[in-house]
């Protein structure tokens, strides 16, 4: 008869390698969408958490399956899932900003304003945006510089001991500053060209009153909008690799 000897040290190690994994990878950008489903997330997190036990698990001290005990442990956890997810989906949001704002322009943003209950909340131009963000993440290596980051937070920052500081509180401020600063700059050329297209269809519309703007308006921002949001891309890559560089800064700090 086959026997099988549990060591209850190792189950309770690799659970809190779990809970970390599990919070932050469940809340990442990538990851947090209806399209991915929540059976391969937690195939995928169950999997790291194997790979991840003979690598981390000198630095884990057993959590206690007391509820009791493993009350704090969750909550010290979910706030560090919170925060380390909600940095990366700083950056993310700004290219979806820009997207959206350059929308609203051309007059893609004119459908949820006819119609609010018609559940468009991203338009075409803002999901590109966001892909593209995913895109260039990727591109520089970000995935394999988040897991390294999650790996060295097992030593730095022992399970259920993450607290809140009053440095990482202001560090998280100033990179929420940073969405509104990078979409503005990535969607600014775009809403000039746009903004001096309104002014001349409103000169129009002042001299020429027998024309029917409103017909005429959308077509002409709209091929002006994607004639130079085409232009722009090619700046979006540089503008999106400097922005993950002091992202992957502020996580490296994030884990010591």
């Amino acid at each position: 008869m086959v026997t099988f000897n549990v060591n209850l040290t190792d189950v309770a190690i690799l659970l809190a390698i779990i809970i970390r994994l599990g919070i932050v990878l469940f809340m990442l950008p990538i990851f947090n969408t209806t399209g991915v489903p929540s059976a391969f997330k937690a195939l995928l997190v169950i999997s790291f958490a194997v790979m991840l036990f003979p690598v981390v698990r000198q630095y884990i001290r057993p959590i206690s399956f007391d509820p009791a005990a493993l009350g704090p442990v969750v909550m010290s956890e979910l706030i560090f899932g919170v925060l380390f997810a909600l940095s990366m989906l700083l950056i993310i949001s700004a290219f979806q900003y820009a997207g959206d704002l350059i929308s609203f322009m051309m007059g893609f943003g004119f459908a949820q304003t006819v119609a609010p209950l018609g559940k468009a909340n991203d338009t075409v131009v803002s999901s590109f945006a966001q892909l593209l963000a995913i895109m260039i993440f990727l591109s520089i290596n970000g995935h394999l510089i988040v897991i390294e980051v999650l790996v060295r937070s097992f030593k730095t920052i022992p399970v259920g001991s993450f607290a809140l500081s009053a440095g990482l509180f202001r560090r998280m401020v100033m990179l929420s500053g940073m969405l509104f600063v990078l979409a503005i700059k990535l969607a600014a050329p775009v809403l000039a060209v746009l903004i001096l297209t309104q002014v001349g269809l409103g000169l129009m519309a002042k001299f020429a009153p027998q024309m029917n703007i409103m017909a005429t308006s959308f077509p002409l921002t709209i091929t002006v909008g994607m004639i130079f949001f085409g232009i722009t891309l090619a700046s979006w890559g540089g503008l999106g690799a400097r922005s993950f560089a002091l992202l992957f800064d502020f996580l490296k700090n994030f884990s010591q």
